[in-house]
């Protein structure tokens, strides 16, 4: 849209109230570029987060580990990318959403570029990564399980951590999407009954669970296992599936064969 609004001949919208007036008035920044680089037009956000744009080529206020980054996206069509910018207006380099697009359809320059700060996001993103990150390394060093699945008795499962190698003896594409082997069927059977009634009744009153019992390892040991975990529900109070983690009380190797 922007695109179009700047590809048109006049500088005004109608009769009374002027294009420049239209995009001065965006909260994103806007800018027109050609093929080197040099900056032929742009909105009073730009100006204010980049102080004098009409002195530098619009690359230069990129941060230099992303310039690969926008090379790449000039090659696509109409992109979108998450860039760090150098301004003026900020201490440090702030992220933004890049939008390109040609200023006129079917001709690749002059192109015009809308700035939307995500830095904010970015940073939430990133430290949810970062956490996850480390809980998935601290689960790494244990014989633990994090697990995704479908509240059915076969307890079939959509995701399953590495830690299920050690703490059953499969490896986690043999557990998840399997017909044939399902991680209810490795729950002791004199188990299996108490886990499905206690699983019921905390997700009917949308509370967390806690479940002890056996599992049927792989080489044939009984490992006793503590899992807790949560249902997952939907808008309307319907049961999705259930999530947790599923802990040996040690390590399996310290069990006696059954």
């Amino acid at each position: 849209m922007l695109s179009r609004l700047l590809s048109r001949p006049s500088a005004s919208l109608g009769d009374d109230i002027p294009l420049e007036r239209i995009l001065d008035s965006l909260d994103m920044a806007l800018v027109v570029i050609d093929a080197a680089g040099h900056i032929l037009a742009a909105n009073h956000r730009w100006h204010d987060l980049s102080g004098h744009p009409s002195r530098r080529l619009f690359h230069e206020y990129l941060h230099p580990g992303d310039r690969s980054a926008w090379q790449q996206a000039l090659l696509k069509p109409d992109p979108t990318v998450s860039l760090r910018l150098l301004l003026p207006e900020h201490d440090d380099c702030r992220w933004y959403e890049l939008k390109l697009a040609p200023l006129t359809p079917g001709i690749p320059w002059p192109l015009s570029i809308t700035l939307t700060d995500i830095s904010t996001r970015m940073q939430v993103d990133r430290q949810r990564d970062a956490e996850w990150r480390s809980l998935t390394q601290l689960v790494s060093l244990l014989p633990a399980m994090l697990y995704r699945g479908r509240n059915n008795r076969d307890w079939s499962m959509e995701y399953v951590s590495d830690g299920c190698l050690e703490l059953t003896g499969y490896a986690p594409e043999v557990l998840t999407h399997q017909s044939c082997l399902n991680y209810g069927d490795l729950i002791h059977p004199e188990d299996a009954n108490p886990v499905w009634e206690q699983v019921q009744d905390a997700i009917s009153r949308q509370q967390t669970f806690e479940l002890h019992y056996r599992l049927q390892h792989a080489d044939g040991r009984l490992i006793p296992v503590c899992e807790k975990g949560r249902g997952l529900y939907a808008d309307n109070g319907a049961i999705l599936g259930v999530e947790g983690v599923v802990l040996a009380f040690s390590t399996p190797s310290s069990y006696p064969h059954s």
